[in-house]
């Protein structure tokens, strides 16, 4: 064999090398450019989620803002998982750095939030119990959001709805038959912090917090609601009154007035009279 033909021979073989160690880097890491599900079980690959059995997935956010470098970048401060209906979360298992959020609706877990708690890396994974709903073979995929100090990323295209980065790909298997049955409960976060109900935070900010209303006296509609002064009055006037009636024999006072009158109309009359030197008598 020639020198020749050893070095094309050599070469040919450094190129396979290359391909395959290539094609095994895109296979076993494909984190390198964004985040993805690790795998987790017997039998499960990359990307991979059996159906109808309690499984656990772990998300890998595989790189920090502003690189694409596995394990490298900013610290991951927030990342927030929708969580689409083909998946009902079991159980969130709690990381060290992290605090996590769940928005549930009816039991059913719609949005989770993990937050930095002191704890922040550029590349966080977070374990999670689920349960797939599907037909194996399907490709689904996870809306993700990631972000960091400065940037941020939404993980959310996909092939039907293009991105500019891409959604995390899930891939559906068999189910397995080792698996315990799922459990049907809705879903209850004993990590996670619960919202205080209204009732709740009215009592926190009640008394102490604000200064009592003075409410004003009502003012009298009717004869019930007058002042007892007032009332006592009027009774004083009424008696003051039936005791001039008894007084007057019964008689009404207007008439009395005019009787009054009458009679002193009658005495001028006479005194005129008399004035003139004639009486009644003598003009009779």
């Amino acid at each position: 064999m020639t020198d020749t033909t050893a070095a094309s021979t050599s070469l040919r073989t450094a190129t396979v090398l290359l391909s395959l160690v290539g094609l095994l880097v895109l296979v076993t890491v494909p984190a390198g450019a964004h985040p993805f599900l690790r795998a987790q079980g017997d039998g499960v690959g990359i990307g991979e989620v059996r159906v109808d059995s309690l499984a656990t997935i772990t998300l890998d956010l595989a790189h920090g803002c502003g690189t694409e470098a596995a394990g490298d970048g900013e610290d991951t401060l927030e990342v927030a998982l929708e969580v689409p209906e083909w998946l009902r979360i079991v159980e969130i298992i709690a990381h060290d750095g992290y605090e996590h959020e769940v928005e549930v609706t009816d039991g059913r877990v719609e949005v989770i939030t993990w937050l930095d708690a002191g704890g922040a890396e550029p590349a966080p994974t977070f374990d999670l119990d689920v349960v797939a709903d599907g037909e194996p073979g399907d490709t689904r995929y996870l809306p993700v959001f990631q972000g960091c100090a400065d940037q941020s990323y939404r993980w959310i295209g996909t092939p039907d709805e293009p991105a500019e980065d891409p959604a995390v790909r899930v891939r559906l298997i068999e189910s397995d038959p080792d698996s315990p049955p799922p459990p049907e409960e809705p879903f209850e976060d004993p990590d996670a912090e619960e919202e205080p109900l209204e009732e709740d935070a009215e009592d926190r900010d009640g008394p102490e917090d604000e200064e009592p209303a003075v409410e004003a006296d009502p003012a009298p509609t009717d004869e019930s609601d007058a002042p007892q002064d007032d009332l006592e009055a009027t009774e004083d006037d009424t008696d003051a009154l039936a005791a001039q009636e008894e007084d007057a024999g019964g008689v009404s006072p207007l008439l009395l007035a005019l009787l009054a009158v009458a009679v002193l109309a009658v005495v001028a009359a006479a005194v005129r009279l008399r004035g003139r030197g004639r009486t009644p008598a003598d003009q009779a």
